[in-house]
């Protein structure tokens, strides 16, 4: 690849303006097309010239009208965990349900679902870090306490209950 004089940038960056497409630009100029991006963005050789293609902002993502998030009880989540545990599919759970998979997946890893995180006690904690030193894993140290990997990993490092010994 060679560089660009400033006359090919301006007539890369006019050819672009008029609908031509990155990657064929790319190939009529012999570079590749993230150097087109750049040049026709003015974010490389804003000096030499040409029009610079300006974004539109992007609107913000909608939820479709036909799936709205569906709120599930206390009762549901407790059901869907029960299930889980008891070795159901997850597929089958959610359409049951009328879930999708990915909410099955974020209540049994904590990130949906869970009311306000509830305290261990520092017997509770003294168990959890002798059993994950032991070998028991922190996402089955979550489920079992009820609680999220990512808290069990901080009691686990210390972060939390550094008091407890």
């Amino acid at each position: 690849m060679m560089a660009l004089s400033d006359a090919e940038v301006v007539r890369l960056r006019e050819r672009y303006a008029a609908g031509a497409r990155q990657v064929d630009l790319a190939t009529e100029f012999g570079i590749a097309q993230t150097a087109v991006s750049a040049i026709v963005n003015g974010r490389t050789r804003a000096a030499a010239g040409g029009p610079i293609a300006t974004r539109a902002p992007r609107p913000a993502p909608q939820r479709a009208a036909s799936s709205p998030r569906k709120t599930l009880s206390d009762e549901q989540i407790e059901h869907v965990r029960r299930r889980v545990a008891e070795g159901d599919k997850r597929a089958e759970i959610a359409a049951d349900l009328g879930i999708s998979r990915h909410t099955i997946d974020s209540i049994i890893s904590g990130r949906r679902g869970a009311s306000a995180p509830k305290p261990l006690s520092d017997d509770q904690i003294r168990r959890i870090r002798a059993a994950a030193a032991a070998g028991t894993s922190q996402t089955r140290l979550a489920q079992e306490y009820g609680t999220s990997q990512q808290v069990i990993s901080q009691i686990v490092r210390r972060v939390t209950y550094a008091h407890v010994t």
